[in-house]
């Protein structure tokens, strides 16, 4: 499957905007990253998974289907 251009500008954005947000406001819910203004949980899901692949950031479950995202140092 591959990706348009502004598909792939899009994507970029959403994971520059939550990186920008963690290292503004430090670790934050996923509910809270998906509230930012123009986002929504579909995209922010999707940058998190390549984010945290990529070892950018790390989640740790906090309840039952709650997760708190946390900048890594290298990404910082």
């Amino acid at each position: 499957m591959s990706m348009t251009a502004q598909e792939c500008d899009r994507q970029l954005s959403t994971e520059e905007r939550l990186l920008s947000a963690l290292r503004g406001r430090g670790p934050q819910t996923i509910e809270m990253l998906a509230s930012l203004p123009g986002l929504s949980w579909t995209p922010v899901f999707l940058a998190l998974d390549r984010l945290s692949r990529s070892g950018e950031v790390s989640l740790q479950r906090t309840g039952r289907c709650d997760y708190l995202v946390f900048l890594n140092r290298a990404a910082a």
